[in-house]
């Protein structure tokens, strides 16, 4: 008795496909993605000068000037200080953990994004 599997050849070309597909999507939800989290990370920000609610989300790249993910945070001296300190009062606005609330609140709906594009992508 033998077996014959058709279609092995194409199963792997999809799977190849699905792996691509995969990887350019979550590129560009994770753009999407750092963009928001800045976005509500800056809106968090404790306020004085406003330095720190400037840009949050920045593109990192590579020796040849391509973008190869994305950074939320701040490279301003206070920035932990600030971030940490959860003594500190904020008259005008914002406060501590202003990174990390916010993307604890919403990781969830960002990994869901992120599995609903692969499958929209895949159609």
């Amino acid at each position: 008795m033998s077996i014959e599997i058709q279609g092995l050849n194409e199963l792997n070309a999809k799977l190849g496909q699905l792996k691509q597909i995969a990887e350019d999507t979550m590129q560009d939800e994770l753009t999407d993605i750092a963009l928001d989290l800045g976005s509500k990370c800056s809106n968090a920000a404790p306020v004085e000068s406003g330095d720190l609610r400037g840009d949050l989300a920045n593109p990192q790249r590579n020796k040849d000037g391509f973008n190869i993910g994305w950074e939320v945070g701040s490279s301003l001296p206070y920035t932990r200080r600030q971030h940490e300190h959860t003594e500190y009062r904020h008259p005008r606005g914002g406060g501590a953990k202003f990174l990390e609330k916010p993307f604890r609140e919403n990781v969830n709906k960002y990994i869901d994004a992120i599995g609903e594009a692969i499958i929209r992508n895949l159609k």
